[in-house]
């Protein structure tokens, strides 16, 4: 049943990312001077990010205890490959935004400047499929750390 809960607090948590990502921010293009738009969204969101990165520390523990570290070739595996895809795909996100923004918030020739990381141009830098796995990935393996052994 908790297999369940996880899973649909993972959907519901990468929806509201989804969501943010594509719907609520702003082309460089275009203005909008009603502020953050995403605000609302992220507030709603918090609370299932919250719930799911538990539970997936959860998961991660009863792994961690149940099969220690049988197959650790293929957890290593499976760490890299989504450690690479999440940080150079954050990485390239994060430099096309950059260059059609024409600079951070302190460069003064760009679209952001003034406005602070956290603007309705850059929702998509925070919430994005990267580091959705990002940091579920390490609140899997923090499920390392709090694993209950038995020792019988």
């Amino acid at each position: 049943m908790r297999n369940l809960a996880w899973y649909i607090s993972l959907a519901i948590t990468f929806f509201g990312f989804i969501i943010i990502e594509f719907y609520f921010t702003l082309d460089p293009t275009k203005t909008d001077q009603h502020g953050n738009e995403a605000l609302i969204p992220i507030t709603l969101l918090i609370p299932f990010l919250i719930l799911s990165l538990f539970i997936t520390w959860t998961v991660g523990r009863d792994y961690f205890a149940i099969k220690p570290l049988e197959k650790l070739w293929l957890l290593i595996f499976i760490t890299v490959l989504i450690l690479l895809i999440g940080i150079t795909g954050e990485y390239q996100l994060l430099q096309n935004s950059l260059n059609e923004l024409h600079g951070n918030w302190q460069n003064p020739s760009s679209v952001i400047f003034g406005k602070g990381a956290l603007n309705y141009y850059t929702n998509n830098w925070y919430f994005n499929e990267n580091t959705f796995l990002l940091i579920h990935l390490l609140a899997f393996f923090c499920g390392f750390f709090g694993r209950k052994i038995d020792m019988h």
